[in-house]
């Protein structure tokens, strides 16, 4: 047995609708892979040990991730909002989160992120940043305004630049992305090498007028 599969064979899934996803996902070449499953338990793990109550997911994929998230929230008596701009998967995570019981904890928004969270005000205890990889450095300053002081970033896939495996360009992204981080004074940051590694960002400063 590796590493990998002795360390998910102590995982277990916080609804069973992850098992089916993650069972039908391998044979579909019509949709984007969702999160590990060791990084779905990050999330749910971080959410209760913070008591988050409102978590900003930017890429829902098909809803893998969002179920995570929203049975973290259903304990903290919390809500997640998640946005994606594909509108056939949009309908899939409507349907797996109704399926997950999660209705009344999770707000579906289809809509370009760049565009939707320009009009949000509200401060976030959790951002997981999973969409678009060009969208990284782009949303950067505008997601660190949205963090409350003391809350989380936690962004997918930014160890992109040392993956041979990975699509030409993403790579670039990424690294931008985690140049900006760790240059950033409102940050505490760290990268985990969990999955395709995680840029972990505490927010410690205020922002600037």
């Amino acid at each position: 047995m590796d590493s990998l599969k002795y360390l998910r064979s102590f995982i277990n899934r916080d609804s069973g609708i992850l098992l089916d996803i993650e069972s039908s996902s391998p044979d579909r070449d019509d949709i984007q892979p969702s999160i590990e499953t060791e990084l779905g338990k990050f999330l749910g793990l971080i959410i209760r040990l913070t008591n988050a109550k409102k978590v900003l997911e930017i890429g829902s994929g098909i809803g893998y991730s969002t179920i995570w998230l929203g049975e973290a929230v259903k304990v903290t008596s919390g809500k997640v909002v998640t946005i994606d701009n594909h509108e056939r998967t949009h309908k899939e995570v409507i349907k797996n989160i109704k399926a997950a019981g999660l209705n009344n904890w999770v707000e579906i928004k289809l809509g370009d992120a760049e565009d939707l969270i320009m009009d949000f005000e509200d401060e976030w205890d959790i951002v997981f940043q999973d969409g678009g990889k060009y969208l990284y450095p782009v949303l950067h300053d505008k997601i660190v305004r949205l963090t409350r002081p003391g809350g989380l970033i936690i962004a997918d896939d930014t160890m992109f630049k040392v993956n041979t495996q990975v699509r030409k360009g993403l790579g670039e992204y990424m690294d931008e992305y985690n140049k900006m981080v760790f240059a950033d004074s409102r940050l505490y940051s760290t990268i985990l090498p969990v999955g395709h590694g995680i840029t972990v960002s505490l927010k410690i400063g205020p922002d600037s007028e």
